[in-house]
């Protein structure tokens, strides 16, 4: 039987009213005999209080919608995790939710969790949107909720955003290999309609040039980010036989490359040198030691859970772009040519 406020009013011989002022610390006239009562009543009895009631009295529901881009992408997978953590250790219940890279998907998403009455969210835009940057900004300034975006950010301003500098990830990645005497350096991008993969092909642009190396553009090979990817994308890789290394989109997609590399008979890093993104742990757990760019997901988390909370409590107006740093592991991926 589902024990009600009215049921320990009784029990206590008080008023429903001076119950709820006692089981939420609220100010009172209540002697604190009656007070420890009431409570010893309601633990007794296993009370739960009734949220949905409490979040009308509020006008708060204690949730928060978080929106990916791709579940199976251990990335976000971790990245959903720490957030939930993040934000159940400050009383919030989150709702995750995936668009599958698909903004159509996206936004009935968000709509869906905006009129199930979340406090707030925080999304990581699907790479589709990009497509559509005209109605990915109506659409993102419309929602009538505070939110911040992680990880994949826009150029216009007026939102919330916490994302890794991806150009200095970028330019980091190829300086490691032009140090270790690459100069014909592949770069396998994520989708070249996406902020951040522009980013970092400046950035690998940038450090080429700091060496005297020409860009050559048939070096650049759009691909994306999932490991099938990475393995329908090598074919045009490999037919590159002058190229020694490679920079990968993400982890995933240099594992793709990995495995039809040893399908092809080559070996890493002796026949091709390969950086990879985002430092999945999956990669120890598979016993590649992979040279990769590290974005610290508990930063993004830490930094976004922050961020959203002073939004949902200070209920200020002015928003904030955080910026984070990326650094190199450096693996055993990359042969010295030197």
């Amino acid at each position: 039987m589902k024990i009600r406020m009215k049921d320990i009013a009784k029990m206590a011989n008080v008023s429903e009213a001076a119950v709820s002022l006692v089981l939420n610390d609220k100010p009172s006239r209540i002697s604190e005999k009656k007070k420890q009562e009431i409570k010893a009543i309601a633990k007794e009895l296993n009370y739960v209080p009734n949220i949905a009631a409490q979040s009308l009295a509020k006008k708060a529901s204690q949730t928060i919608g978080v929106v990916i881009p791709d579940i199976e992408n251990p990335f976000f997978s971790k990245l959903c995790k720490q957030l939930e953590e993040g934000f159940r250790t400050l009383g919030y219940l989150t709702i995750i939710v995936n668009s599958n890279d698909d903004f159509t998907v996206e936004k009935n998403l968000i709509q869906m969790l905006l009129n199930r009455g979340v406090d707030g969210l925080i999304i990581a835009l699907s790479n589709a949107s990009f497509s559509f940057k005209a109605e990915q900004e109506q659409f993102l300034k419309e929602i009538d909720a505070p939110f911040v975006l992680v990880d994949r950010h826009v150029s216009f301003s007026g939102v919330n955003q916490v994302y890794f500098d991806s150009e200095a990830g970028g330019k980091l990645s190829a300086e490691y290999l032009l140090k270790n005497g690459h100069r014909n350096i592949a770069f396998m991008t994520g989708d070249f309609k996406v902020p951040s993969t522009l980013d970092r092909l400046n950035g690998y642009k940038q450090a080429l040039e700091s060496y005297g190396v020409k860009v050559k553009e048939e070096y650049i090979i759009e691909t994306g980010y999932r490991f099938n990817y990475g393995m329908e994308k090598a074919k045009e890789l490999f037919a590159l036989t002058d190229v020694t290394a490679v920079l990968t989109s993400n982890d995933m997609v240099a594992f793709g490359v990995l495995k039809q590399a040893l399908s092809n008979g080559k070996t890493i890093p002796d026949d091709l040198s390969i950086i990879g993104y985002d430092r999945l742990e999956l990669a120890d757990i598979l016993g590649i030691s992979l040279a990769t760019v590290e974005q610290n997901s508990l930063a993004l988390t830490e930094q976004a859970v922050g961020l959203l909370k002073n939004i949902l409590t200070s209920r200020k107006v002015k928003t904030e772009t955080i910026i984070l740093k990326p650094t190199l592991f450096k693996g055993e991926s990359v042969k010295n040519l030197k």
